[in-house]
C-alpha cells in the first residue's frame, strides 16, 4: 500500500481505535491525517510525472499548502464549460475536499477551543476516502494533469 494510503487508513483507525469517548488527541490526529492523506496523494501524482525519479522527492518538497489550497479554491470554482463534465464534477470534488481538509486540520492542530466529536470526524475522514474515489475517476486525464501543475506553479496574468 503506498503512502497516502496508508495515511487514509491510519485516519480511520484514529478515529474509531478507543470505545466509548474517544480522546480528543485521537480524534484531532485522525482529522490531521486524513488531510495529509490527500495533500500526499496529490503531490504524489505530480512528482510521478517527473522525468528523473531521484530528484521526485526533493520535488515534492516544493509544494506549498497554501498554494495548494488556492489552486483548489480556483478548480472548485471555475466553470469549464468545454470539458467533460464527470471529470469536471470528480476533479471538483477533490478540490473542494482538498480546500475543507485543509480548513479541519488548522482547526484539529491550531484551535484547542474547538471540542471534536467522533462523528463529526468520521464525516471528516469520509471526505477525505470520497476524494481518493473521484481522484481515481479523473486521475491521469488532461483536466486532472492541469490541477496537479496549478498546485506547484502559481499562474501569471
Amino acid at each position: 500500500m503506498a503512502f497516502p494510503e496508508d495515511l487514509l487508513e491510519q485516519s480511520r483507525h484514529l478515529a474509531t481505535r478507543e470505545r466509548g469517548r474517544p480522546r480528543q488527541a485521537s480524534l484531532r490526529r485522525a482529522v490531521s491525517t486524513a488531510y495529509y492523506a490527500l495533500f500526499h496523494l496529490l503531490i504524489a501524482d505530480a512528482v510521478g510525472h517527473w522525468r528523473i525519479p531521484a530528484q521526485r522527492a526533493r520535488l515534492a518538497r516544493a509544494f506549498e499548502h497554501a498554494r495548494m489550497r488556492s489552486a483548489s479554491r480556483q478548480i472548485a470554482g471555475s466553470p469549464f464549460t468545454d470539458r467533460d463534465q464527470a471529470a469536471v464534477t470528480h476533479l471538483r470534488n477533490v478540490a473542494r475536499a482538498f480546500d475543507d481538509l485543509y480548513e479541519y486540520r488548522q482547526t484539529a492542530d491550531y484551535n484547542n477551543s474547538i471540542e471534536w466529536t467522533r462523528v463529526e470526524v468520521l464525516e471528516t475522514v469520509h471526505i477525505a476516502e470520497q476524494a481518493f474515489a473521484s481522484w481515481t475517476a479523473v486521475r491521469g486525464t488532461t483536466i486532472a494533469n492541469d490541477y496537479l501543475l496549478s498546485l506547484f506553479v502559481k499562474e501569471r496574468s
